[in-house]
């Protein structure tokens, strides 16, 4: 019989529905599986697009997601033969949890088969080029190379494709009943905090980087670091990982979120990158007040901690190489008052109704170009 072969058992569910748990590989869900417009929620491109990335850029052999939860509405469409069951050919699995996860698989698979196409038609150029051009070594040398990236290339994707998921099954249920269990599942979310996600996620190389800083950086360490929770004003520690995640890119590449250029440097290079973020913060600790994650000091704000790494990243490269006297600009913080009483940054970027200087984070990045002015005019007077 055609169709999809799943070994799996099935138990009973409220007296009259069926529930299954099953590892699918990726190639059968894309072509078992369906988005019900009715059930789901509207797709976030921006959601697909962090998943597809990640996909994309990992460097581990399979994918590892959470269970997806599929639906099977029409039950004739699965039999039984032998030892196993089969899902009809051109049956559907309904998807009531993991549309992203599952849309981003496919898109990521396309993707790549694009990019394998284009590598076939410059396999098949370079191979003309090798005939009419026989005795030339650098023609040779570049089509093994391409050949090569091909490979490479196609074997990451067929391994995409073989990829298990595991897969929560309900059977019977109708459209409403389908709703009522999208409703029971999204309706109570507990989020994980982006804490745990910076401290635990090895797929993007500037999270290993802080990490490692996280745990051998002793001034760090003294000052606190949060890898739990969001920072609140309660807390005294001096930053957090999402903290620290945006001020290692904005030193990095003067950016709030890492280019995938940086990404692409730090992976090749993740050494250097790990001993540029220690000499900034061992440049930028020993200025700072003692407890600097005290929200009565101006060093506790998001802000000013961004503002300092977009400053010190113009000092950081000479040309296209790392300037080796780049934390002398970092001198200029001996000469800030880190107080709420600073009178200049009261100034220019105003004061809330508590009396302390508005600091609240903006995407603008524009109270983080006034304070770049500000540790400018204090290099000069370091000068």
């Amino acid at each position: 019989m055609d169709g999809l072969r799943l070994r799996m058992s099935i138990h009973p569910y409220c007296g009259k529905y069926g529930l299954s748990t099953a590892a699918l590989r990726v190639h059968d869900l894309l072509n078992y599986t369906t988005i019900d417009p009715m059930v789901q929620r509207k797709l976030s491109g921006g959601q697909l697009r962090k998943i597809a990335n990640y996909l994309q850029e990992r460097e581990l052999d399979h994918v590892f997601f959470g269970p997806v939860t599929l639906s099977l509405r029409d039950v004739s469409a699965l039999a039984k033969v032998d030892d196993h069951l089969v899902l009809a050919h051109g049956a559907k699995l309904s998807i009531l949890d993991g549309q992203h996860r599952i849309l981003a698989l496919g898109y990521t698979n396309e993707q790549m088969l694009k990019e394998s196409r284009k590598y076939e038609r410059e396999v098949k150029r370079l191979k003309v080029k090798c005939r009419q051009h026989p005795d030339d070594a650098s023609l040779r040398e570049e089509l093994e190379q391409t050949e090569g990236l091909l490979a490479n290339l196609e074997s990451r994707r067929l391994d995409l494709l073989e990829s298990e998921l595991t897969v929560q099954l309900y059977i019977g249920l109708s459209e409403e009943e389908e709703k009522q269990l999208f409703g029971d599942i999204n309706s109570k979310v507990q989020l994980v905090s982006k804490e745990l996600g910076h401290s635990y996620d090895g797929s993007d190389p500037l999270n290993l980087v802080l990490q490692q800083v996280a745990d051998h950086n002793e001034l760090l360490k003294t000052a606190g670091i949060e890898r739990r929770n969001n920072l609140t004003a309660y807390n005294k520690n001096f930053t957090c990982f999402s903290w620290l995640y945006a001020v290692a890119s904005f030193l990095f590449s003067g950016k709030m979120q890492p280019s995938y250029e940086l990404t692409r440097r730090i992976r090749h290079d993740q050494t250097t990158h790990v001993e540029l973020l220690h000499q900034f913060l061992n440049g930028v600790l020993p200025h700072m007040p003692e407890q600097p994650g005290l929200a009565k000091y101006l060093s506790s704000s998001r802000v000013i901690q961004e503002s300092i790494a977009l400053y010190a990243h113009e000092h950081l490269l000479q040309g296209s190489n790392y300037n080796p006297s780049w934390t002398k600009c970092l001198e200029a913080l001996r000469h800030v008052d880190w107080t709420h009483d600073n009178a200049v940054l009261a100034e220019r970027l105003g004061v809330l109704d508590n009396g302390k200087i508005n600091l609240v984070h903006e995407k603008s990045l524009r109270k983080h170009a006034i304070v770049v002015e500000y540790l400018k005019e204090l290099s000069l007077v370091t000068a």
